[in-house]
């Protein structure tokens, strides 16, 4: 009870703000619809039941997991089980992401679905996936971070040469859209599964962060070699305008909530599934620390 109370003081921190502004504006300069703004206080309220509950979620299952899959990788002293556990571990957890979901929502509107939401949902999760192996693979072999993220930001500085504007632009906003309350979380502590079997306590502790900045590259990266490859120089489309054909206030919510409800299980489905693999697989590490969970 005691950490759904402090969630609870979390999340009000970020979302009251937001509300109170978004509330003057409405008594000032851009008055809405009645509805509509009782849509959003109520959309308020389950943001922060909702989320609040996710991040108790968040860290009681999805962190404990990314640290004792870490700590399996790493002990398994297999280079190939770093790299397909660490593509799919990204990849997976990169799907389940509800901020790149967003994203890929808005530019498939924007686009006027020349850019899909699943095709960009997995461009991105895949680049994830492979770059969050070859983090791996740097805190396993000792690899200097800056070193890394020199040669990463080269290429995308290279690709950035030969990519449109848009999807440029679209390329960066999906490397943030990574970096939600979920993907972080797991990296962090996936990267310190790795790195605390090292002897050296301070290379442990230093090796545990720079995951996430390495991981965020993936996005960026692929989506510049996806235009590169589609050669789509012009997009064209608009947002929807919100409408109020609904004539109820709570329409909206009762219409979305059964897509919403599909969309997150066939997001979380697959990193369940890829934990109930590890967990029987026949690897004898892998099933003494992943049975502690």
């Amino acid at each position: 009870m005691d950490a759904l109370v402090s969630k609870i003081k979390e999340v009000l921190y970020a979302v009251l703000p937001i509300t109170v502004i978004v509330l003057i504006l409405h008594f000032t300069l851009t008055p809405l619809d009645f509805s509509f703004i009782i849509r959003f206080i109520i959309g308020a309220i389950l943001i922060i039941i909702g989320l609040s509950i996710f991040l108790i979620g968040v860290d009681t299952g999805i962190t404990p997991i990314g640290q004792t899959m870490g700590a399996a990788i790493a002990k398994s002293n297999k280079i190939w089980i770093v790299l397909i556990t660490g593509i799919l571990l990204g990849f997976f957890i990169s799907i389940a992401e509800p901020d790149l979901h967003i994203l890929a929502g808005q530019v498939d509107s924007v686009t006027s679905g020349l850019i899909s939401k699943l095709s960009l949902v997995v461009v991105v999760s895949l680049g994830i996936g492979l770059l969050i192996a070859t983090g791996l693979l740097r805190i396993v072999f000792n690899i200097p971070l800056y070193k890394l993220l020199t040669v990463l930001y080269g290429i995308i500085f290279v690709l950035a040469l030969f990519t449109s504007p848009e999807f440029l632009a679209i390329s960066f906003d999906a490397s943030g859209a990574t970096t939600g309350a979920l993907t972080v979380p797991f990296m962090l502590a996936l990267a310190l599964g790795v790195s605390m079997l090292k002897k050296d306590s301070k290379a442990s502790e230093k090796d545990s962060f720079g995951l996430v900045a390495v991981a965020s590259t993936g996005a960026i990266i692929f989506v510049m070699i996806m235009n590169i490859i589609s050669k789509t120089d012009k997009m064209t489309g608009s947002l929807a305008e919100a409408e109020n054909a609904s004539k109820t206030i709570i329409g909206p919510f009762i219409q979305n909530l059964p897509i919403i409800s599909q969309e997150i299980v066939v997001a979380l489905l697959p990193i369940i599934v890829l934990f109930l693999f590890f967990r029987s697989s026949p690897l004898k590490c892998l099933r003494e620390l992943l049975g502690k969970l």
